[in-house]
């Protein structure tokens, strides 16, 4: 029997129906990254990012935009003005991340490097205020496997530099700068019915429970979700949605912020390959939209070459043993739409309808 996903395919596949508006229809966003900039890429990749994509993930990480305590460049993500101009809004942008810190702020005094923090978090919230639907305040910042008691991740320049309580400051100067978006906390690997990523919602729970009980201005959470389509047998509808609805008992937000679906495991036939990468989005998206908590969903790209999973020279942990280019995305190298695509089209059209998200 053919998945549901399917009757959504047109017989024109020209004729795509665009996942914005099957969003907005569900009342949630609907976004994409792009690690290609938009102006060296065919005009078509521009105009169907646009066409498909309410919001840009931006890359502005501290690390990557400030090579002095002085400096900023907030041009370092050449497709942020063109995503602007083009009427899309911004997310994610990760305010602080212990793999972007800045070089420079390590030998500050604490008082030195909580005086930078904030002034960064200020100017680049601040140039943007307006134009963002969520900023990424913290990023990553847990790991159980340090043995931390609270959780956090103890090899981390941002915890040595700013002290453990980092994040009152973070969010609050977030909050001042930018009052209108949204402030995620964000991570990753919470989603598979394994040890380890039991310990990872724990600790996560652990976290936003401290926060808000100090009464940080924590809006909501973003779950990265980049799954692997060799170990989502250990995905289990009925424990992450329980999962989501712990978190939507806190009353926060959630944001699928990095969706992808990393193909390895898969038999090289494009054909089967594409059905079960469709298959893997069918089933996270039918749990993740149907709790009111999520109020975006944002892919780690749109079209297949594009993925970081296929830069090999950055990240050759990801390819795939045959030597193939992997196929995790919702479109082919010629912008054609794929099973993905409309895997994630039917998961958008069957959402509970929800008070529309403010993007």
């Amino acid at each position: 029997m053919a998945p549901r996903w399917a009757a959504s395919q047109p017989s024109n596949t020209a004729a795509s129906p665009s996942l914005r508006a099957a969003a907005a229809s569900a009342g949630l966003v609907y976004g994409s990254d792009s690690d290609n900039q938009f102006a060296r890429e065919p005009d078509a990749y521009w105009k169907l990012f646009s066409s498909q994509c309410a919001l840009y993930a931006a890359e502005l990480s501290w690390g990557a935009i400030a090579p002095s305590p002085t400096e900023e460049n907030d041009k370092r993500d050449p497709n942020v003005a063109i995503a602007l101009a083009g009427g899309l809004k911004l997310t994610g942008a990760h305010l602080l991340w212990h793999e972007h810190t800045p070089a420079w702020l390590e030998p500050m005094s604490r008082a030195q490097a909580q005086q930078a923090a904030a002034a960064h978090i200020q100017r680049l919230a601040g140039l943007y205020r307006g134009s963002v639907f969520s900023w990424n305040v913290v990023n990553e910042a847990i790991n159980p496997r340090d043995h931390a008691a609270d959780g956090l991740r103890v090899d981390s320049p941002l915890l040595r530099a700013l002290g453990s309580d980092f994040f009152e400051a973070a969010f609050r100067e977030a909050r001042a700068a930018d009052p209108g978006a949204l402030l995620i906390y964000n991570e990753y690997d919470l989603e598979l019915d394994t040890p380890d990523q039991e310990a990872r919602r724990t600790a996560l729970f652990h976290l936003l429970d401290r926060l808000q009980k100090q009464r940080i201005p924590i809006d909501g959470v973003g779950l990265q979700s980049h799954l692997k389509l060799a170990r989502f047998g250990d995905f289990k509808e009925s424990k992450y949605r329980a999962f989501l609805d712990e978190l939507q008992k806190r009353g926060l937000k959630i944001v699928i912020t990095e969706l992808d679906v990393d193909d390895r495991g898969a038999p090289p036939a494009v054909e089967d390959r594409d059905r079960a990468v469709a298959d893997v989005y069918a089933r996270f998206l039918a749990a993740a939209l149907d709790s009111p908590a999520v109020v975006a969903l944002v892919t780690w790209g749109l079209c297949d070459p594009y993925s970081w999973l296929n830069h090999n020279v950055y990240f050759p942990q990801f390819k795939r043993p045959d030597g193939l280019p992997q196929r995790p995305l919702q479109f082919d190298a010629e912008f054609h739409p794929k099973p993905a695509f409309y895997a994630v089209l039917h998961a958008l059209q069957r959402a509970p309808k929800r008070a529309a998200a403010k993007s």
